[in-house]
């Protein structure tokens, strides 16, 4: 019974982001988001690959769903960009719909197809409608292909990571705020 409810949890169960409990459980999330890209940074680690940012977006996606996900993927980079001046403020119109969405869609697709797909489908819409962006900001300086080669291959291992270690974390977490 208990792995039944745990591969339940993995796949499709989410919490009310309601509560008191809830809304303490994603200010920790967004606390998280904050601190990870420093520890990134500190660490020396390239942003492309270890992509700090996006584990407590897809994380507040697949706990509390589609808007506490759109909610702290928006406001993740303002609030960084007001305590440490990271992002530069010049990537704000390109990172906030980006990971509004991959927040958003991980919720929302999570009930429908599962915790693992959700997050590989938000991950690629999300990085599509950033490169969108990019483009129609004139900013996009290289062939999209080499531009994807160049900033998107580099951070597969994290992208990997996320789709079978995300889902399998907040299912423990579910597990363990309803009990």
């Amino acid at each position: 019974m208990v792995t039944t409810g745990l591969v339940n949890d993995v796949a499709y169960t989410q919490l009310s982001w309601k509560t008191t409990k809830a809304v303490l459980g994603q200010c920790l999330f967004l606390t998280f988001a904050l601190v990870l890209p420093t520890i990134t940074h500190r660490l020396g680690l390239n942003y492309l690959i270890a992509q700090p940012m996006h584990w407590m977006i897809l994380f507040a996606g697949l706990t509390y769903g589609a808007f506490s996900g759109l909610i702290i993927g928006a406001a993740l980079p303002v609030v960084s960009l007001l305590i440490s001046g990271m992002p530069v403020p010049m990537m704000l119109p390109l990172m906030i719909p980006e990971l509004a969405i991959y927040g958003f869609l991980t919720g929302l697709l999570k009930k429908r197809i599962t915790s693992f797909g959700a997050i590989a489908v938000a991950l690629i819409i999300g990085r599509v409608v950033f490169l969108m962006l990019l483009a129609l900001t004139g900013r996009l300086n290289v062939p999209v292909l080499e531009y994807a080669q160049m900033t998107w291959m580099l951070g597969l291992a994290a992208v990997i990571l996320q789709i079978v270690l995300l889902p399998i974390l907040a299912a423990l977490y579910i597990r363990a705020v309803k009990n």
